[in-house]
Formats: C-alpha cells, structure tokens, sequence
C-alpha cells in the first residue's frame, strides 16, 4: 500500500497522514480534549499533553506564511522559473503550517499573505499536497 513513498520511514504515527495522502486527503492531528490542530502527527497534543488526538481532514484552505523560490536542488525538478517552496499556514487554526509547494500560481500571485487552496502534484507516481491561489 505504501510502496508509492520508498524514501519514508513509517511508523504508527506517521502511517494515517500517508494513507490518506493516498486517497488525495490532507490530515492534521487534532486534539478531542482542548481543540488544538497540530502538525506533524503526534500522539500526544503538544499544547495540553492529552492522548486524545487523532488525525482529521482539514479544510485545504488558508495563505501563504512564507515563501522560499528555489533555483536549484535535487535532480528531476525544473528550476526555471525557481521552484516556489512556501509554507501555507492553513484556515483551520493560527500557528498551522505546512510545508509544500505552489503549483498552478503564477509569478505575480507568488507572494506572503496570498490566500490558498488545496491542490495535488504527483511525485515519482505518488500524489503530493500542494496549493494553488486563489481570488481574494
């Protein structure tokens, strides 16, 4: 099942995230006991310390927090124009990130604080989360 990611090491933490990556879902884990979304997976919530976490689907919205542009790196990615590397921070709490790509963005909407939405890229024949911008 999880042959479409060789290069992870899986674990029972990390093993709902990439199965649901699978099935084109994006999962953070959240806390039953105060609320509070996290990222990456844990099994205990880092803001109360509850075993009450679970991972669930979030939104795809939010906007980017942070933008890298990339002129180079490993072999197979087309670095011209620069690859944008950003992290979305998503709608579903403050201080929610993830680290992805901006895929289906032109240049001039490449830019901290452009609202986004889910989208998927494939990688080595696996599907990757990536976002796209949108109007607003």
């Amino acid at each position: 099942m999880f042959e479409a990611y060789p290069g992870i090491r899986l674990d029972q933490v990390n093993v709902p995230y990439y199965a649901a990556l699978l099935e084109r879902r994006l999962v953070a884990g959240h806390c039953d006991e105060c609320g509070a979304w996290h990222t990456p997976l844990r099994s205990r919530c880092p803001a109360c310390w509850s075993t009450a976490c679970a991972p669930r689907e979030v939104s795809g919205r939010g906007h980017v927090h942070v933008l890298t542009l990339l002129h180079q790196g490993p072999p197979g990615v087309p670095y011209s124009p620069p690859w944008p590397l950003a992290a979305v921070e998503l709608a579903e709490q403050p201080g929610l990130r993830i680290a992805t790509t901006l895929a289906e963005t032109p240049p001039q909407q490449q830019r901290v604080g452009q609202p986004v939405e889910l989208t998927w890229i494939e990688r080595d024949g696996a599907p990757w989360p990536a976002f796209r911008a949108v109007a607003g």
